[in-house]
């Protein structure tokens, strides 16, 4: 018998104790890396590591999705655009920019809506009129700006007329608690309510004055959506298990505990914080709004806010609501059917 004859034999006898299915079977899942950073709104990923939810269920989905904790929530969005994480934690303001860029990005769940925690703080004396009359700190482009722009609107002062100083976000707020020459801040809290607290400064402006305008949002990359559509399901279903733990009165005072800890502060002042953000913790909460006109609203007025600041060069930018068809060549999406499928606890392909 030749050897090549024996080979092919061999060949034969190990597909059949082995098949490729097998085989492939045993190929470890590709890792898919969702970013976030600290904010009341995405603490519920804290609480995914923690009680081990997100491993529990990439083990049911067969998948390998990895959490990364970034220090700047910028550093987050930049990783995102630029390829090093699969998925992030985002504010609708920012989604725009890696999509814009050329990232195909679809936004897969609604963590939450300002409800009070981003606004404007002024000295005691001082009112919403004011607010051009003095610098402004902020950080420039960021739902801060966009706040003010909306304050301004409501108060009939031109975009233009503000004396914008640029300030990294959290350190304006902090700014404002120890300078007193600081009289115009836009800013989040802690510092909102610490302000005020303190007889410091009064809000006059707010979050709850444009309801459903500031939107916590998980945005996948295209490309994950399409190719691990099982990484996506995994990541989403073991979310709304975090987010259950919030919701269940039996077990909501270990979850916010656990969020308290990961965010570097008190139970009680965690609390306080949850009292400026309506979090979606039912999926049906990202449907509904996924599907209204009011998001749809919102995302006009940050693509025009956008364009106007130059942080996208297209007016007519193209924001898709619905499934994501990779046919289409809209490079946002806010896609439902995920929240969809975690209320069925999800299936995996």
């Amino acid at each position: 018998m030749s050897r090549s004859l024996v080979s092919v034999l061999t060949l034969l006898l190990v597909s059949a104790i082995f098949p490729a299915t097998a085989q492939e079977e045993k190929k470890p899942a590709e890792k898919v890396t969702v970013a976030w950073s600290v904010w009341t709104g995405w603490m519920p990923h804290k609480i995914m590591e923690v009680e081990g939810f997100l491993d529990e269920r990439n083990k049911e989905f067969g998948t390998n999705v990895q959490l990364q904790e970034f220090r700047g929530y910028m550093d987050s969005v930049q990783a995102f655009a630029a390829g090093k994480v699969d998925a992030v934690a985002m504010t609708s303001m920012e989604s725009l920019q890696p999509a814009s860029s050329g990232v195909r990005s679809v936004a897969v769940l609604a963590n939450d809506v300002s409800n009070g925690g981003d606004g404007l703080l002024v000295r005691e004396g001082l009112t919403i009129n004011d607010i051009a009359k003095h610098p402004l700190y902020l950080e420039q482009f960021s739902v801060s700006h966009y706040l003010a722009a909306r304050a301004a609107e409501s108060a009939g002062i031109a975009p233009d007329e503000l004396q914008i100083v640029n300030m990294p976000g959290d350190d304006v707020g902090k700014a404002f608690l120890s300078d007193e020459n600081i009289k115009v801040a836009a800013t989040w809290n802690p510092h909102l309510y610490l302000a005020q607290e303190a007889g410091t400064g009064n809000v006059v402006f707010s979050s709850e004055d444009i309801p459903g305008e500031i939107i916590d949002l998980v945005v996948f990359n295209a490309k994950i959506v399409e190719e691990h559509p099982d990484a996506v399901r995994a990541f989403v279903t073991a979310y709304y298990d975090a987010c259950e733990m919030i919701s269940n009165e039996a077990t909501n005072e270990r979850a916010v505990e656990i969020m308290a800890d990961g965010a570097g502060t008190t139970p009680a002042e965690f609390r306080k914080l949850l009292g400026g953000t309506r979090l979606f913790t039912e999926p049906k909460q990202t449907i509904d709004f996924f599907q209204s006109r009011r998001i749809q609203n919102t995302m006009n007025r940050v693509r025009k806010f956008s364009h106007q600041n130059e942080l996208i060069t297209d007016p007519e930018f193209d924001i898709q609501f619905g499934p994501h068809d990779p046919a289409n060549p809209a490079l946002l999406w806010f896609d439902h059917r995920f929240a969809e499928e975690a209320i069925a606890g999800g299936e995996a392909e």
